[in-house]
């Protein structure tokens, strides 16, 4: 398929993932244009800092004459007005994960692929391998999320490719992928898989899956990326098997050398700065570290190398891992991971993407480790009743360790997984006002999580907007009305 002939319409184009597959169309070439729910979402500055259209809704009206290829979120189901009019009239139909999939075949493709961290270390990731070669390095990223800041989304050329390789639905498993890093590996989306066995199962269909001779990364902090790690070791004997982590062997061990200082192993008198505290977000940023080496040294000719050799030997790792690492202390932050956004009145608003217990520990972590002396109120909108119902326990202990909480109901989003009967949301805040004294309550609508956030909050405080439900905007809607207060 010759992209730059393609007149591309994407349909649910606000999403992650399809904002920065639009984006990347774009940069390659296409003529581009979408719809989506009309609801604000943080991608909406993205597309229109782009100059890409979003039509409201899914009239199969808005399929312009002159469109010869679609592309959708698999949120939405090929009953979709749009969609059906897509398929009469004999049109490219892909799904997203099913593009990416044609993508990862253009060229040599690597990914990111677990349960937490995969934006962040393809954000970081991206950010590296721009930096240390001065944006000479050929390849672009899709994933789904961008940092912050970045005026140019990574696009460089089209030798080699990084994607965010999701689990979900086992859409990774349709990707032709050179190599791979697993952060972690826990139970998520119990509305496709059925136990952690399952998920684990998938995961080590993807590693049965990479090309001949490539390259697996896994964090050794991680129990199931260990496991998949083994699995890779005795059924896949072809593969260069790297691991990174405080508890991995060399020459990727990481060390602390200072409060946000770290070394390697293979350059332990070299120290650099890392901008995370929490150890998981730590290995996400090293993970990165060393897909980017890997990226490098797969390569026939890297753009980094100082000299011109095929041969991975001792002094290019060095070189390369020096590089690359100083280039860490300048990364911002991907946009919705842990992201202040600002400050107001003595309060600290951010937003953060966490919708899985685990994530919810590491962004605490994280915050509490950057602002000790401040109090946290976290409005958490859960993300599908599936999830909800599934890990409510785990959810409720979790976000029992901030100081105020308000939960919003369940956000479905285009899954149209919501509660059929009462919603969970209701049940994870009595089960958290049951653990501890933390003050807490069920926000049904966000004029209600407004009011309450409004009243609660007082200098030296952190007002988190949390979860996959899209509730952001509801930082700058509280800062009003607590200036209105005032």
């Amino acid at each position: 398929m010759d992209l730059q002939s393609q007149h591309c319409y994407l349909v649910g184009m606000k999403g992650t993932g399809m904002a920065s597959l639009a984006v990347l169309l774009k940069r390659m070439g296409c003529q581009v244009r979408g719809c989506d729910r009309d609801e604000v979402f943080f991608t909406d500055a993205l597309l229109e800092q782009e100059g890409l259209a979003c039509d409201i809704g899914f009239s199969e009206h808005l399929l312009a004459s002159d469109i010869s290829l679609v592309i959708y979120s698999s949120a939405y189901p090929l009953q979709t007005p749009i969609l059906q009019a897509a398929a009469r009239r004999g049109l490219a139909l892909y799904s997203y994960p099913a593009f990416i999939a044609l993508l990862t075949r253009r060229q040599d493709s690597y990914a990111v692929a677990g349960t937490h961290g995969k934006s962040t270390t393809c954000s970081v990731a991206s950010h590296l391998l721009r930096e240390a070669s001065d944006a000479a390095f050929p390849f672009y990223a899709v994933y789904g999320s961008s940092q912050t800041g970045l005026k140019h989304y990574p696009y460089y050329g089209g030798e080699c490719a990084l994607f965010e390789a999701c689990e979900y639905q086992d859409h990774f498993l349709s990707y032709d992928l050179r190599a791979v890093l697993i952060t972690s590996i826990e139970f998520d989306h119990p509305d496709y898989f059925h136990s952690l066995e399952d998920v684990k199962r998938s995961f080590e269909s993807l590693v049965s899956k990479l090309k001949s001779g490539g390259i697996l990364i896994y964090c050794a902090d991680d129990a199931g990326a260990c496991e998949a790690a083994a699995y890779a070791a005795v059924n896949r004997p072809d593969l260069t098997i790297l691991s990174y982590g405080f508890s991995a062997k060399p020459p990727f061990r990481i060390m602390q050398s200072g409060p946000d200082s770290y070394t390697l192993a293979v350059l332990p008198e070299n120290p650099f700065t890392v901008q995370a505290k929490a150890r998981a977000l730590v290995c996400d940023h090293i993970g990165a570290l060393v897909l980017s080496v890997a990226m490098l040294l797969d390569r026939p000719r890297p753009k980094l190398y100082l000299q011109d050799q095929a041969l991975l030997s001792d002094e290019v790792l060095l070189t390369l891992v020096s590089n690359l690492s100083r280039h860490l202390g300048s990364y911002t932050a991907c946009t919705g991971r842990t992201e202040v956004l600002f400050e107001q009145n003595g309060v600290v608003y951010v937003d953060d993407y966490a919708h899985h217990p685990s994530e919810i520990r590491t962004s605490l972590e994280e915050l509490n480790e950057r602002y000790p002396r401040h109090k946290i109120l976290v409005i958490f909108c859960p993300h599908t009743a599936s999830r909800t119902r599934a890990f409510s326990e785990d959810f409720a202990r979790e976000l029992s360790k901030c100081d105020a909480l308000i939960v919003q109901a369940t956000y479905a989003s285009a899954r149209g997984d919501g509660p059929s009967g009462p919603d969970p949301a209701q049940h994870l805040a009595r089960q958290v006002s049951s653990l501890t004294s933390t003050t807490c309550a069920f926000a049904q609508d966000e004029d209600t999580a407004l009011a309450l956030a409004s009243l609660w909050l007082q200098e030296r405080w952190l007002c988190i907007t949390m979860g996959a439900g899209n509730n952001r905007s509801l930082c700058e809607r509280i800062a009003h009305q607590r200036r209105s207060l005032s």
